[in-house]
């Protein structure tokens, strides 16, 4: 008698929101509605942004079950388009999209212009060019070098924080470490507002490798451009060796969060404590868009174990793809 082979069940995923609409409500505010599918029990409507920039590029703004959403704190005079999708706890729907531009503040009271809202998101002009940097050749085992600036994007969180999201990339023959970048921030004058540094994610860069930074300014001012240097001392010390990325991928939990999850193998002959797995998002068009980190679980692996990390953003591209490096605790 032939054997019997269990087909798994094909899941479809659900229908895009029906009949979405966006209306304009003054300088700042575009309210946004649809209708639920009729086949989705309490589905869950994620709804994705380009942030007025124009590009084809888009961010999960939030998640609602609610068949309304107002997006507040916008820039006037500003066209901002919108993908809505349906998930319903298994898939998610193909995106539905519509667009709306917001009016003029000149027929508002000049007040409500000058408090502005702190969670609008104002482009910057392109950042000052940096100089394709190399280490001196006589440079010692402890010069500081300077590190090269790979691309960079800039969003809003929702208490107003600006988050300056980039990667910088060893160009020098030596392996570097304490990556420290600065960045300035202008107005519309080229008056320097603020300047705030932060750190690179992997602690040890080898050549022609690139690392993620993230710096955040909380509550800033309007600003109109920034630069950028990336700075860091050559050293004879290297990368943790032994550990191995298994596998990693991703996935959206019910709350919209954004998981890349993953296993890494000590194929070491010592232990590895506190070892870090650095996550870089990239957008469709390969632009980083965001990064963290997660710790391994255990925190302690003695050769030929395995850990586990779950590194979750709340902000992420439409069709995200990300890149995983181990760092050493």
């Amino acid at each position: 008698m032939p054997d019997t082979v269990a087909r798994p069940p094909i899941v479809s995923a659900p229908e895009a929101p029906h009949h979405v609409r966006a209306n304009s409500v003054g300088g700042d505010q575009i309210d946004l509605f649809w209708e639920a599918p009729a086949d989705v029990p309490a589905p869950i409507f994620r709804i994705y942004w380009d942030q007025g920039l124009g590009c084809p590029i888009y961010v999960l703004k939030t998640s609602v079950r609610a068949t309304t959403h107002s997006s507040t704190g916008l820039r006037h005079l500003t066209t901002y388009r919108y993908l809505l999708t349906v998930y319903d706890g298994q898939s998610e729907s193909k995106p539905a999209s519509v667009e709306a531009r917001t009016h003029s503040w000149l027929r508002l009271p000049l007040t409500v212009l000058a408090s502005g809202a702190t969670t609008r998101l104002v482009p910057p002009a392109a950042p000052l060019p940096t100089p394709t940097p190399r280490a001196s050749p006589r440079a010692s085992q402890t010069s500081e070098v300077t590190l090269g600036l790979m691309t960079t994007t800039d969003y809003v969180d929702e208490l107003g924080a600006l988050h300056l999201v980039g990667e910088v990339h060893n160009d020098t023959a030596q392996n570097v470490d304490q990556i420290r970048v600065r960045v300035t921030f202008y107005d519309e004058a080229g008056k320097a507002l603020e300047t705030i540094a932060g750190s690179a994610l992997l602690d040890v860069l080898i050549p022609g490798r690139l690392s993620p930074f993230v710096i955040v300014w909380e509550n800033p001012p309007e600003w109109k451009r920034y630069s950028l240097r990336a700075s860091a001392r050559t050293t004879t010390q290297r990368p943790q060796e032994g550990l191995t990325l298994v596998h990693s991928y991703a996935r959206l939990d019910d709350s919209g969060l954004y998981h890349v999850v993953g296993t890494v193998r000590n194929d070491g002959l010592t232990a590895a404590d506190h070892a870090r797995v650095v996550v870089s998002l990239y957008d469709p068009f390969g632009k980083i868009a965001n990064a963290g980190f997660a710790y391994v679980q255990p925190t302690h692996m003695p050769p030929g174990t395995v850990g586990r990390f779950d590194c979750v953003f709340d902000y992420f591209p439409y069709q995200a793809q990300h890149m995983a490096q181990i760092a050493a605790g």
